[in-house]
C-alpha cells in the first residue's frame, strides 16, 4: 500500500503542478486532485510508518499541527469565516499536505530520488511552456504599469499555469539550484543542465521580476559561499551577468534599475511595493488577534486597505489572515525548520562525501530555503506548497540518510 500510495503521490505531484485538470476537461469535470488526495489521505490511515524519533522534527510537526488548529479554532472570531470556510481552509490544506504526504509515502531512496526529479522536470515544464509560447506566438500573459501612462509587457505562466511574473520567477529559482549541484549526476544531465540554466534565465529577463532578480543575486552569492571554486564561480557568474544585462530592453533594464534608482520611470512602482507592505500592516492592525481570516488578505485588502490584491509580504499576509498571534505561531514554525536544517547540513557534511546524493540534495535545499526566505519579502506563500514541501523532504532526507552507514570519517 505504501507503494501505491507514493505512485499515487507521484501522480498528484503531476497533476497538481501541471494543473492536468485543466488541460483535460474530463479530469476537471471529477476534480481529479481533490479524488488523488481522498485516495491518498486513506492510504495512509491503512498503513503504519516508522515514527520520527528527530526532536526537531517532532518540533515542526507539533509547529504545523499547533498553526491549523489555530487557524481552524479561530474562525468564530474572525472578520469573515464564511470565506474561510469556502476557499481558505481549504487551499490552505491543499499546500500542507505536502509535508504530511511527502513524509508518508516518500519513504526510500529510490523513492526519493524519483521523487526530485518529478517535482525538478514539472517546474522545468512550467517554464519552458510559456518561453515556447512566448518565441512561437508571441505570448507574454502580464504587463506592468510604468510612468507616464506607459506599460510593459511581462512573460507569466503558460494559460493553463495562473502564475504571474513573479511567480514565474520563483519557479524558475526553484530549480536553478538543483540543475547547478546535480549538473554532473549523469551524461544526460550534464547535457540539459546548461539548455535549461540558459532558458531559465531567459525566462527571468521576460518577466522582469525585480524579486525574481535579487533571489538570482541571492542565489548566486550562496552558490559562491559553498563552493571551494569560488574564483571560477564568480568568474562565470559575472560573465553571464554581462550577457544578461546586455541583452535586456531598455524598459527592462529600466525596470531592475528601479531597485536602487529613483528616478527611473519604474521607481514608483518599487516604492510602491515598500508602502504597500506598511499599509498591509495597518490594515492587519483592525483584526490583531485573531486576523480576517485564513486566505482573506485580498479581501482585506480591498474592503479596508487600497488595492484589490493579497498583501506581497509574508508576514503581512499571515497578520493580516491570522492575527499578530497567528504570526507569532507561524514564526515558531518557521524557526523550527530553520533549526533543523542548519542541524542537517553539519550531520550530512560529515557523513557524506560531497559526490554523494544526500549531500548534494541537501545543498540544494538549503539554497533553495534561503531563496524562498528572500523571497516570502516580497511574495504571499502562508497557502503555498514550498512552506510545506521543504520540511517535509528534510524530514525524509533526514530520515534515510540516518539508516545509511557513513561514507567518511
Amino acid at each position: 500500500m505504501t507503494n501505491t500510495g507514493f505512485k499515487l503521490y507521484l501522480l498528484f505531484v503531476v497533476s497538481w503542478f501541471l494543473h492536468i485538470g485543466s488541460r483535460i476537461p474530463i479530469l476537471g469535470a471529477i476534480r481529479i486532485d481533490f479524488v488523488l488526495v481522498g485516495i491518498l489521505f486513506l492510504i495512509s490511515l491503512s498503513t503504519n510508518s516508522e515514527k520520527q524519533s528527530d526532536s526537531r522534527q517532532n518540533k515542526i510537526n507539533k509547529a504545523l499541527l499547533i498553526l491549523t488548529a489555530y487557524a481552524i479554532l479561530t474562525i468564530p472570531f474572525v472578520e469573515w469565516p464564511g470565506s474561510v470556510i469556502h476557499h481558505g481552509i481549504t487551499n490552505f490544506i491543499k499546500a500542507i499536505i505536502f509535508y504530511f504526504f511527502t513524509i508518508k509515502f516518500v519513504r526510500t531512496e529510490p523513492h526519493l530520488k524519483i521523487f526530485i526529479i518529478i517535482f525538478i522536470l514539472c517546474q522545468t515544464f512550467r517554464v519552458l511552456e510559456p518561453v515556447y509560447l512566448h518565441i512561437t506566438q508571441d505570448y507574454w500573459g502580464s504587463s506592468a504599469s510604468m510612468a507616464n501612462w506607459e506599460f510593459m509587457y511581462r512573460l507569466g505562466g503558460a494559460p493553463s499555469d495562473i502564475i504571474n511574473p513573479n511567480g514565474l520567477a520563483f519557479v524558475i529559482l526553484t530549480i536553478l539550484p538543483f540543475y547547478y549541484y546535480f549538473f554532473s549526476a549523469t551524461w544526460l544531465t550534464k547535457i540539459i543542465t546548461p539548455v535549461v540554466m540558459i532558458v531559465s534565465l531567459y525566462a527571468l529577463q521576460l518577466t522582469a521580476s525585480r524579486s525574481g532578480f535579487i533571489g538570482l543575486l541571492l542565489i548566486v552569492i550562496t552558490l559562491i559561499l559553498k563552493t571551494e571554486k569560488k574564483i571560477i564561480l564568480l568568474f562565470v557568474a559575472g560573465l553571464c551577468g554581462i550577457i544578461f544585462f546586455s541583452t535586456l530592453n531598455p524598459n527592462q533594464k529600466d525596470r531592475y534599475i528601479s531597485i536602487f534608482d529613483p528616478t527611473s520611470k519604474n521607481a514608483a512602482t518599487a516604492e510602491g511595493r515598500i508602502t504597500g507592505v506598511k499599509k498591509n500592516f495597518i490594515v492587519a492592525f483592525r483584526k490583531p488577534l485573531f486576523g480576517h481570516g485564513l486566505g482573506t488578505s485580498r479581501e482585506a485588502n480591498a474592503n479596508f486597505g487600497d488595492t484589490d490584491k493579497p498583501a506581497h509580504n509574508l508576514y503581512a499576509e499571515v497578520a493580516q489572515e491570522l492575527g499578530f498571534i497567528g504570526l507569532f505561531f507561524f514564526l515558531f514554525y518557521v524557526k523550527a525548520v530553520i533549526v533543523q536544517v542548519n542541524s542537517q547540513i553539519k550531520t550530512l557534511k560529515k557523513k557524506f562525501n560531497s559526490n554523494h546524493f544526500f549531500y548534494k540534495l541537501n545543498n540544494a535545499l538549503q539554497v533553495w530555503f534561503a531563496m524562498n526566505l528572500l523571497f516570502s519579502l516580497a511574495s504571499y506563500g502562508l497557502s503555498s506548497y514550498e512552506w510545506y514541501l521543504f520540511p517535509g523532504l528534510c524530514a525524509v532526507l533526514a530520515h534515510i540518510a540516518s539508516q545509511i552507514p557513513p561514507e567518511k570519517n
